[in-house]
C-alpha cells in the first residue's frame, strides 16, 4: 500500500482558490478504501510546519480521530485505488495551517490507516495590508483631512482682510477730498444773499419814485 500522489505545501494570497491532491493505492484487494481530509490546528512553530514535505507514509494505530482536528470531507470507494482533491475557494488567513490526508484501508476486518500532510501558507493581499496599516495608525493620522482646501482658504482670507485694510485706509483720504462746510460759512452765504435781494428791492423803489 502506498500513496501515489502526496499533497504538497501551498503558498497562496487571500482570495485565491487552493487545491491539494491526495491519491492512494492498496497493495491487495480491499473491502473498501476511505480517504479523508482534515484540518489540523496551526502549530505554534509555523516555520517547522512549513518544512513538512508530505512524503512520509505512516502505519498508525486506531485512535479517536475527532480529537485531532476538524474533518473537512470524506470519500469512500470499493477497490484498490482512491484519490480525492481538497479544494478551498477564496482562502482567508484563518485557513492557514496543517492539512492531512488520511486513508483507511479495510481488508476483511483489518483496518490500516495512512496519512500524508501538507502546509497551507496564506499571505495577506494588498488591500488587507492597507487596512491593517490604517487600523494600526494613530487616530490623528486617520482623521487627517486634505490640506489643499485649507491652503486654498488661507489666501482668500488674506485677500479679504487686505481689501478691508485698503478700504479702511482709503476712507479718510476720500473724506479729506470732500470740502467741509461749517455753520458759520453757511450763515455768511445766507447773509450775503439777503443783502443782494435787499439792494435790488431798494433800486426798484428808487426808480419808481423818480
Amino acid at each position: 500500500a502506498k500513496f501515489t500522489e502526496f499533497p504538497r505545501n501551498v503558498t497562496a494570497t487571500e482570495g485565491q482558490n487552493v487545491e491539494m491532491s491526495c491519491a492512494f493505492q492498496s497493495g491487495s484487494t480491499s473491502v473498501y478504501l476511505e480517504i479523508q481530509w482534515w484540518f489540523l490546528r496551526a502549530p505554534e512553530d509555523q516555520e517547522a510546519a512549513a518544512e513538512v514535505t508530505g512524503t512520509q507514509v505512516e502505519l498508525l494505530p486506531e485512535r479517536d480521530l475527532d480529537s485531532d482536528g476538524t474533518k473537512i470531507s470524506t470519500v469512500k470507494v470499493q477497490g484498490n485505488d482512491i484519490s480525492h482533491k481538497l479544494q478551498i475557494s477564496k482562502v482567508r488567513k484563518k485557513d492557514e495551517g496543517l492539512y492531512e490526508c488520511r486513508v483507511t484501508d479495510a481488508n476483511y476486518g483489518d483496518l490500516q490507516e495512512y496519512k500524508a500532510q501538507a502546509f497551507l501558507k496564506v499571505n495577506a493581499n494588498s488591500h488587507s495590508r492597507r487596512m491593517q496599516a490604517f487600523e494600526a495608525s494613530p487616530m490623528w493620522l486617520q482623521d487627517m483631512k486634505p490640506r489643499k482646501n485649507i491652503s486654498a482658504a488661507v489666501p482668500s482670507s488674506i485677500h479679504n482682510s487686505a481689501n478691508q485694510r485698503v478700504r479702511a485706509t482709503s476712507s479718510p483720504e476720500a473724506a479729506a477730498k470732500i470740502p467741509k462746510q461749517s455753520p458759520q460759512s453757511g450763515a455768511r452765504i445766507a447773509t450775503s444773499h439777503g443783502l443782494s435781494v435787499l439792494l435790488l428791492v431798494c433800486g426798484f423803489v428808487k426808480g419808481a419814485l423818480l
